[in-house]
């Protein structure tokens, strides 16, 4: 069998790219802290769908992982999603406890997992990261975020570079602003500690957040049908593409 391990699947951008790709015949295993969204999740399409809950941040939770992979299955791709936005606070007043959990689960987490399932990947095998703008520009009370997303980056191009003569790429896109639970946090913020929050109040109340199941689409073309080239040599932007002719073109 050959797999896609994609985390944070139980809702969001992960739920929507799992259904994406079981709907083209591929067998996922979902991933997610929360067993009961996952199940939802897997509910679509049963046959094609298994999931695991465990926490990608933890030794333990890359383990149950490993040990939920069918025996003899190939990871063929494998999609790092899951990430935390919090806390978000001044680097100037960040508490040390919740600083060093966001990492564990933004970088620590996909950099170790990757590591747990290379023995799994055979050549031709690709690891997409989901990145963000957040990685390239400086958000007032993100910073811990900011900081996840610009290593989050930097962890695809090196690992890229390490894993290219395997037969293995690694590639890395930025969808914009989505609609997900991540972004019903962002709208609960302080404005005293994130003073951007009335942009993206603004783009919720005007219907401009990007909807999962579009990102999924680009997501599923991006990872299945592209060459290794486009795939990992550049971190690509969803924003700049359009969707034309059963794939997506440069805007």
């Amino acid at each position: 069998m050959e797999l896609t391990v994609i985390t944070g699947a139980g809702s969001g951008i992960g739920r929507a790219l799992t259904l994406s790709l079981a709907d083209r015949g591929l067998h996922v295993l979902g991933v997610g802290r929360r067993l009961a969204p996952l199940e939802e999740t897997r509910a679509f399409l049963p046959e094609k769908i298994r999931v695991v809950s465990a926490d990608v941040s933890t030794e333990d939770g890359r383990a149950a992982i490993i040990s939920a992979l069918p025996e003899g299955a190939r990871v063929r791709y494998l999609v790092h999603n899951a990430a935390v936005l919090g806390p978000v606070a001044p680097l100037s007043r960040m508490p040390l406890e919740g600083w060093r959990h966001h990492m564990a689960v933004n970088l620590e987490g996909p950099l170790f997992l990757t590591q747990a399932l290379l023995p799994h990947m055979p050549e031709g095998s690709r690891i997409l990261h989901i990145s963000s703008g957040a990685a390239h520009a400086a958000y007032q009370g993100w910073g811990a975020y900011c900081t996840s997303k610009a290593a989050f980056h930097m962890l695809y191009r090196c690992l890229d570079g390490e894993l290219v003569a395997r037969g293995i790429r690694v590639g890395s896109i930025r969808p914009g602003v989505v609609d997900t639970p991540m972004q019903d946090e962002v709208r609960c913020a302080d404005p005293k500690v994130f003073p951007n929050l009335p942009r993206f109040q603004a783009l919720k109340a005007d219907g401009n957040l990007v909807a999962p199941g579009d990102v999924a689409r680009f997501l599923s073309w991006f990872l299945l049908d592209t060459e290794d080239q486009f795939f990992a040599e550049v971190e690509q932007d969803m924003r700049d593409m359009r969707e034309a002719d059963g794939g997506w073109r440069p805007a």
